[in-house]
């Protein structure tokens, strides 16, 4: 790692690189605006105004800073990403109980503690105050600016605003305007290069710009601008000409043709990705910041692993989970699918990685790791010291095994966005039969012929090395099955006889379901364990294992998160008819919550079921785990899975959006909408294309440019034409196919 180098005194470099719109230019005696400064009030002039006093705004978060223990949760909720880095929401003079940063996509480290991924120096400290000043923050989600607004009670003043270039991955932009006492920073431009020991790092260009003195308008402020540009690469030292080239052509557009480029390019991304519940505009806004989050926490092109916490905060190291497949892909395949793809690029090209894991353990195929990083070696720590300060085992990196078919699932679901084949067919197709190969050597049969999968530990972690998961089993028949189907579509005979094994195997593992129960059984010996209901415990969520202690969790029934019920979301034809509801009654005053990935997924199935009033109290959780803090977590950065759980929850529970395959014909909605909303509107990508919907309990407004076959509840799919229909919910399946015409 080594230090920032200067290269050179800002007035002269911009001189020799010839002029931008917010080069300060000569001093002279003439009067007249200063460009700096004319560019800087431009900017700042446009702020969203104020919102009405007492109302939440669907479109912005307001943030009051002072004195507050929430400064890091702030720094969270507040981090502007590219998919590239990450700069979390941090005030510009830091303070104490800050924790300011910049985590770069895909570099990774190696520490004391194992590989992490790479943070840096943050780009938007001015460092020009002692102690961090009072003062409102606005985060735009509309065109992800922040602003910022301060009039301290000393007379000082601060006005900022910055940005993560959607347009322009890598570039970062402040502009400030404020008392000199505040913004008596340096001037001129710095080279900064990191590099990792792993062979990585990043490679910036920072350059601030003050206006000139002499023409200082309104009292003497200064006026301000920062632009950053970084190249990163993950496993060799990244160009320094490819910095210094982005950094060049964003200060020739100038600051004021970059915000507009910046609205331009959000205004795209939401016209195709939007959520708002007409009638309850907290979870409006709520929904808006987990999409505004998703979107720019994941880049659109080549590969993209995406941790727990995004590029929002170090914890988990920035490792990635079973949350960026089952999770972050879903709604990003949904309303981005480019993400989505270069999301499933990062498992690919582990593909070898995992080939060699299973290969260690005498298997077949490819095994995933629960924690992956750069090379898609597991990176799973073998212990840690948990919230009581007891030294615990972590066994997730050894058991916790359905990653692998997750993986699948999650190559499955964005062809069945997409209504393609295409990526099956072809670089995907991989990800499907390597990990089916993994499970039709993985599997132990009986004497009487059933195949069954010991020692494993399912979603809910608080019961490890158990035989025969519910959802670990469903998963892998799922994953046979669905490989099976790839393959014979296009193979050869021998390939032709190898996904008929698949298949059989599929029919022979053990699912879980206990006729005698009328419930799916979650493992083998679960009945057997003390009858604890969490309302023993305490309000939900509650971390059951941190009251109760490790060992009397797990002789106990109280389960971490959705688990049997997490088949239910993600395979919804799974078990026989009423299923869902028999496992629900009896697993939800099991469940603890102590993820914070349960709430969304209980949300979301309440909601299949009708019982909208518990629906709304889980998704009410959800909402809240981030911009309250509900976990006591979100300091370490914001929970993307939740985000991405809460978008699940309202597109496939309550507007009942369901997918099955490439294959499917007509989109299919199945409306659950509380009384207490007006609407349930949705925007989305869906076979190609934008599609608009409006959900009430009777029926969907779907608007599109593109005919449609849409199919509501029951009711036999109709013909939707541009510019899109009120399909009714109706119970007449008797009849005819109709076609619904403008």
């Amino acid at each position: 790692m080594t230090a920032p180098v200067p290269v050179g005194d800002g007035g002269a470099r911009n001189a020799a690189r010839g002029p931008a719109v917010w080069d300060p230019g000569p001093v002279t005696d003439a009067p007249g605006p200063d460009p700096v400064a004319e560019a800087v009030d431009r900017v700042l002039a446009e702020r969203p105004p104020p919102d009405d006093a007492g109302t939440v705004s669907p479109w912005h978060l307001l943030v009051v800073d002072g004195p507050s223990a929430r400064r890091r949760v702030n720094e969270s909720l507040l981090t502007l990403s590219d998919g590239v880095t990450g700069t979390r929401g941090s005030l510009e003079e830091d303070g104490p109980d800050a924790r300011p940063g910049v985590f770069v996509a895909g570099v990774y480290e190696h520490g004391p503690h194992g590989e992490s991924l790479l943070e840096v120096p943050s780009w938007a400290n001015l460092a020009a105050h002692d102690g961090p000043l009072p003062g409102e923050r606005l985060l735009d989600l509309r065109s992800g600016v922040l602003w910022r607004q301060v009039d301290a009670e000393d007379g000082s003043t601060l006005r900022t605003a910055r940005w993560a270039c959607l347009a322009r991955p890598g570039t970062d932009v402040l502009v400030a305007q404020g008392t000199s006492d505040v913004l008596d920073v340096k001037t001129g431009s710095e080279l900064v290069e990191l590099h990792t020991s792993t062979g990585g790092g990043v490679t910036a260009v920072v350059e601030t710009v003050r206006a000139d003195p002499g023409r200082r308008p309104r009292g003497g402020d200064t006026h301000l601008v920062r632009i950053s540009s970084f190249a990163t690469s993950s496993r060799r030292s990244p160009s320094k000409k490819v910095a210094a080239a982005s950094h060049e052509r964003a200060r020739r557009a100038g600051v004021v043709a970059l915000l507009a480029e910046q609205r331009s390019a959000w205004d795209e991304r939401w016209g195709e990705a939007d959520i708002e519940v007409v009638g309850d505009g907290e979870l409006t806004q709520a929904v808006r910041l987990a999409l505004f989050h998703l979107m720019s926490s994941v880049p659109d092109r080549g590969e993209a692993g995406i941790g727990a916490r995004g590029l929002s905060g170090a914890a988990y190291s920035g490792h990635v989970f079973w949350d960026a497949d089952m999770f972050v892909l879903p709604a990003l395949a949904g309303t981005h699918p480019a993400a989505a793809r270069a999301m499933l690029e990062y498992r690919i090209r582990r593909l070898p990685a995992a080939r060699r894991a299973a290969a260690a353990l005498e298997r077949k195929g490819a095994r995933f790791p629960w924690e992956s990083g750069l090379d898609g070696t597991d990176v799973t720590p073998r212990s840690g010291v948990d919230d009581r300060g007891e030294l615990v085992a972590i066994r997730t990196g050894e058991l916790e095994e359905h990653i692998t078919a997750d993986v699948a699932w999650a190559a499955w679901h964005l062809a069945s966005w997409q209504g393609s084949w295409r990526f099956l067919d072809g670089p995907g197709r991989r990800l499907l039969t390597d990990t089916a190969r993994y499970w039709a050597s993985r599997v132990r049969r009986d004497g009487e012929g059933r195949a069954h999968i010991d020692h494993v530990i399912g979603p809910d972690e608080y019961h490890e090395d158990v035989d025969d998961n519910a959802y670990t089993n469903q998963m892998a028949a799922w994953n046979l099955r669905r490989a099976a189907e790839v393959v014979l579509r296009r193979g050869s005979a021998a390939e032709h006889r190898e996904a008929q094994g698949w298949r059989a195997v599929a029919d022979a593992l053990v699912d879980a379901w206990d006729p005698a129960l009328g419930r799916h059984r979650q493992f083998v010996g679960y009945d057997d364990l003390e009858p604890l209901l969490v309302a023993d415990v305490g309000p939900v969520p509650v971390a059951a294992d941190l009251v109760l202690g490790h060992q009397r969790v797990a002789a106990s029934q109280v389960i971490k998160q959705a688990d049997v019920l997490m088949v239910h979301h993600v395979v919804p034809d799974v078990g026989p008819p009423g299923s869902l509801a028999a496992d629900m009654d009896y697993y939800l005053p099991r469940t603890a919550h102590g993820s914070s990935l349960s709430p969304a997924i209980h949300a979301s199935l309440l909601a299949r079921l009708g019982r909208l009033d518990e629906a709304l109290a889980y998704l009410d959780i959800a909402q809240r785990i981030d911009l309250d803090d509900v976990t006591g977590t979100t300091a370490g950065g914001l929970h993307l899975a939740t985000l991405g759980g809460l978008w699940q929850a309202l597109v496939m529970g309550f507007a009942g959006l369901r997918l099955t395959g490439p294959d499917d014909e007509a989109l299919v909605l199945d409306p659950h909408i509380p009384a207490a909303w007006d609407e349930l509107r949705v925007r989305l990508r869906w076979h190609g294309h934008v599609v608009r919907l409006a959900c009430r309990p009777d029926g969907v407004h779907v608007q599109c440019a593109v005919p449609l076959r849409v199919r509501v509840g029951d009711a036999p799919a109709l013909a939707v034409h541009p510019p899109g229909e009120w399909v009714a919910r109706t119970d007449r399946s008797h009849e005819l196919e109709q076609e619904v015409r403008p």
